[in-house]
């Protein structure tokens, strides 16, 4: 009973968010899947490529297609052949998108604020953890988590009551310090 009720209330609190992207999207003359887009690509300045794009919206490729087709067309995303692979295609947050930003707020944001700073921890655990579970089981697309980056360290065997530890930054942290995205993720590489 708790499951289905926790399922039909996570479910309002989408569509809730959701509402509030499209109707802060309209003004913007945006969809909440282009806000998604921007808000993808601020901080990773090399882009990423097409299929990627999908995979991180958890939406189709032809929808992810459809949406870049759109913020190239308004001048808020630039594409480009990749580097890497010319028969991939690579976007790019342009000069115009990003000033675009500060127009298309997260609908969550709002539900967030209601929250305790307690409640805030413990849901931001609750998320982090579920995201690692459906990530480990491919059902969603890898995610830039602390925990699954290179330089990342559990319950590191150091003097301070941190249980984490960043080896890029040098710096210890606690559970409410993991970041679901970070800038300056890197994958744990495959072993051989």
């Amino acid at each position: 009973m708790i499951r289905e009720q926790l399922t039909y209330g996570l479910g309002r609190l989408a569509a809730l968010a959701r509402q509030r992207d499209w109707g802060v999207g309209e003004a913007a003359g945006l969809t909440p899947t282009q806000g998604d887009v921007l808000r993808l690509l601020v901080d990773r300045p090399s882009g990423l490529r097409l299929n990627e794009l999908a995979a991180q919206l958890s939406v189709r490729p032809s929808t992810a297609s459809d949406a870049v087709s759109s913020l190239v067309g308004k001048g808020l995303v630039e594409r480009s052949p990749d580097p890497d692979n010319g028969r991939a295609v690579c976007v790019t947050l342009s000069p115009y998108g990003r000033p675009m930003l500060g127009q298309i707020p997260v609908g969550h944001h709002s539900i967030v604020e209601l929250m305790s700073d307690e409640e805030v921890a413990a849901v931001h655990t609750v998320v982090l953890h579920t995201i690692a579970r459906l990530q480990r089981a491919g059902q969603i697309a890898p995610q830039r988590m602390c925990v699954t980056c290179r330089y990342f360290v559990s319950e590191a065997n150091l003097d301070a009551p941190a249980e984490y530890f960043c080896k890029l930054i040098g710096t210890q942290f606690d559970a409410a310090d993991l970041r679901i995205n970070c800038p300056e993720h890197e994958e744990v590489p495959a072993s051989n």
